[in-house]
């Protein structure tokens, strides 16, 4: 039935669009507008519940008989926001909802376009009403604000006098000096990152001789109990620092000396506080460091915002005397990492600061570097945060399906020899000798895995990853089956150029003469290349290119590696804060398409017609410990609410695979089952619109699987709250 809004006809929305009825706008499907009920109403038979709405995303407004606090109040502001004697109008906003807990994350939920690669393609018809539902807005009385939200406003702090001193740059920087943490807790932290955690921007040395210069040179002014007053001398001093271009060195100790001690910069102060940030968001979420701490800092998940926090301050900083180089870039591309697992990968503040990496990178030069230049540590530097800044990129465009904002077409991607940071840092003959005992291809011999072992497979896949985008993001009719199988066939060349050393084996996991580190790094590159493939398999597929077999051979392996991350867990306890952001990338994809078609063989009866071969037992069972793994997956995870809702439709999948459904000769339904699902409830459970994902024509209606893209997606679209990712 229609409201009485619709004045006999179908609302629209602000697009002009037709608004949906109630039942198919909150389980977000497709809906006929049919008057008076729609059709998939009529099928569910849950006609009471068919209305048409013309705005409902606006909350009722509670009459002046109901209204028991006023919306508007004026009141003074307190002495630490503003002048005690002027009053001003505050908006208080009325939440019918609970107020999130402080262990949720961060409640701003993203919004944006999604392209063609993105989960919620299915949900494009009602785009315009998703992102707003959700949103928790934060009066000055909330205990918690989000990072990336609290940081925003610090922009205006940049308003600055004609002097340093007493200036809002000086007050900001004493805040971010007063939250370093004490000596001996930054000793702990450095002292996991170094033995624990990866950075692709400086080396981890770096930073630890940055924080080291730090307490030594301003041991005074960092002494505890801390005095504002030398805080602000401190302050002053980095903030004129930060006013001089700082000259380049194409060696470490020249580079060094240049950003530390009396010369110590905002953007190297940054950096130190984005290796404790790492170091913070590595370790278990019980460990016993935590309780030795004060305040919200006895929370990881507090913590590490904090800590981040200061980084953006870093950065804010910096860019007073809008200089650019490249320890800012590094400073730029560690915070863009900690923001995705803060806020999540594909949230509008981590695409704003990929555009501002990006920017940098590209303002620097680091694009066009000329080849054939002499090796140093600054000229290694160099091509490792580009190479780093273009991985980034490419997987967020495919996150988010929106078009990178670098081609390899018009970069030069220059690969950085597979040498150790500490060799790097030393150069000089140690340099040159590492250098000539590398192979023709530049890989080291040793089999060692260093950082630049990783970014140099990454980047040798991510042009392949950028041309395949182009077909997904591009001209349809540019795709041809030439082109795809050239692709799969380079993403597989590619893979075995790679020396031995870096190729994953099921018996590294057995072997206790391989180390864990050795086994993750393998294991990860494996499940990356199985992505790619994976992504080029589907669109075969649907081009009618390939029959699907090697699609679900490549499938059920990336399922069993991901499933293999967490049985393997207790070896890993530095990365369980990427578990979620793991199983969205390889976990769901996987899972999706073998779910698929297993459905259609358990659909056709056996022989009618040509099947693909799929181990119906591995395959379930993999399932089942997939289940597990979401399960497992702790609230305070960016994408917490996403893997208890497809772990729900996992176990419905599964139950309509391993229970089929009587065929259509069955008798009906009794009325008393019918009542129960014309009162919301189906099988005894409570109806949930994120379930209702087509199951109602039991296994005839097979077709919304195929129209979700389970490879990528804005995950925060169907969260509750877009919570943090350190779980």
């Amino acid at each position: 039935m229609a409201s009485n809004g619709a004045r006999g006809g179908l609302p629209r929305r602000r697009n002009g669009k037709q608004q949906a009825c109630e039942p198919c706008r909150k389980a977000k499907v497709s809906c006929d507008h049919t008057l008076p009920t729609c059709d998939r109403c009529r099928r569910r038979q849950v006609t009471n519940k068919c209305v048409y709405l013309a705005a409902p995303m606006t909350r009722p407004v509670p009459d002046a008989g109901t209204r028991s606090e006023p919306l508007i109040t004026k009141a003074p502001l307190t002495p630490s926001t503003g002048s005690s004697g002027s009053p001003v109008a505050s908006i208080v906003f009325k939440d019918t909802c609970p107020k999130p807990n402080p262990e949720s994350g961060p409640f701003i939920k993203s919004g944006g376009f999604f392209g063609p690669t993105n989960f919620s393609a299915v949900f494009l018809e009602n785009s315009s009403n998703l992102g707003h539902d959700d949103i928790q807005i934060s009066n000055d009385s909330d205990p918690y604000v989000a990072s990336y939200e609290s940081l925003q406003s610090q922009t205006f702090l940049m308003l600055a006098g004609k002097e340093p001193g007493g200036s809002p740059r000086v007050a900001l920087g004493a805040k971010i000096l007063n939250a370093l943490p004490d000596q001996q807790t930054c000793r702990f932290l450095l002292g996991w990152y170094m033995e624990k955690c990866h950075g692709c921007e400086l080396p981890k040395e770096a930073y630890v001789d940055l924080a080291n210069s730090l307490w030594t040179t301003y041991a005074r002014q960092l002494a505890e109990p801390r005095r504002p007053e030398k805080l602000e001398a401190m302050s002053t001093i980095l903030c004129k620092n930060a006013e001089t271009a700082l000259e380049e060195f194409e060696d470490y100790e020249r580079w060094f000396i240049s950003c530390s001690g009396a010369n110590m910069r905002w953007e190297a102060l940054g950096g130190v506080f984005g290796a404790l940030t790492t170091a913070v968001l590595s370790l278990p979420e019980r460990d016993p460091f935590f309780s030795s701490q004060r305040g919200d800092r006895r929370s990881r998940r507090n913590f590490s915002i904090e800590l981040k926090d200061c980084v953006q301050a870093c950065i804010t900083l910096s860019n007073y005397m809008d200089l650019i180089n490249v320890p800012m870039v590094a400073l730029l591309l560690k915070n863009l990492i900690l923001q995705t697992v803060i806020s999540g990968d594909v949230s509008l503040v981590v695409w704003r600061q990929l555009g501002d990496l990006v920017s940098a990178t590209t303002a620097l030069g680091l694009h066009r570097l000329t080849p054939g230049q002499p090796v140093t540590f600054t000229s290694e530097m160099k091509k490792r945060i580009f190479n780093a800044t273009f991985i980034c990129n490419m997987g967020n465009s495919l996150l988010t399906g929106r078009p990178p904002a670098l081609c390899h077409r018009m970069c030069h991607l220059q690969l950085p020899l597979d040498v150790s940071d500490e060799v790097l840092m030393k150069g000089g003959e140690e340099l040159q000798r590492a250098i000539a005992a590398l192979d023709s291809n530049g890989w080291n011999r040793e089999e060692k895995i260093y950082i630049n072992s990783s970014v140099r497979t990454r980047t040798l896949l991510a042009p392949i990853l950028n041309e395949a985008l182009e077909l997904f993001l591009g001209d349809p009719q540019n795709i041809t089956g030439e082109i795809i199988k050239d692709l799969m066939n380079r993403i597989e060349q590619t893979y075995d150029s790679f020396p031995n050393y870096l190729k994953f084996n099921m018996a590294d996991v057995s072997d206790l003469d391989v180390p864990d580190v050795k086994v993750w790094m393998r294991l990860i590159l494996r499940l990356m290349m199985l992505e790619h493939r994976l992504l080029l398999e589907r669109l075969a597929f649907k081009q009618n290119i390939l029959d699907g077999q090697s699609m679900v051979d490549c499938a059920r392996e990336m399922l069993e590696l991901t499933v293999l991350i967490w049985v393997q867990r207790d070896r890993f306890i530095e990365h369980h804060h990427d578990y979620d952001w793991m199983l969205m990338c390889w976990g769901i994809p996987s899972s999706g398409v073998l779910c698929v078609e297993l459905l259609k063989q358990t659909k056709q009866p056996q022989g009618t017609q040509h099947m693909l071969r799929i181990p119906r037992s591995e395959i379930v069972q993999n399932l089942s410990l997939l289940i597990g793994f979401l399960e497992w997956i702790k609230p305070s995870a960016g994408n917490y609410q996403l893997c208890g809702r497809m772990r729900q439709i996992i176990k419905r999948i599964l139950d309509q695979i391993l229970n089929p459904s009587p065929p259509s000769s069955a008798p009906p339904a009794s009325s008393q089952e019918s009542n129960g699902e014309a009162n919301g409830f189906e099988n005894g459970l409570p109806y949930d619109p994120m379930l209702d994902v087509g199951f109602d024509d039991g296994l005839d209606n097979l077709e919304w699987l195929n129209t979700v893209d389970w490879s990528r997606g804005p995950w925060v679209d169907l969260q509750d709250f877009s919570a943090t990712k350190c779980g």
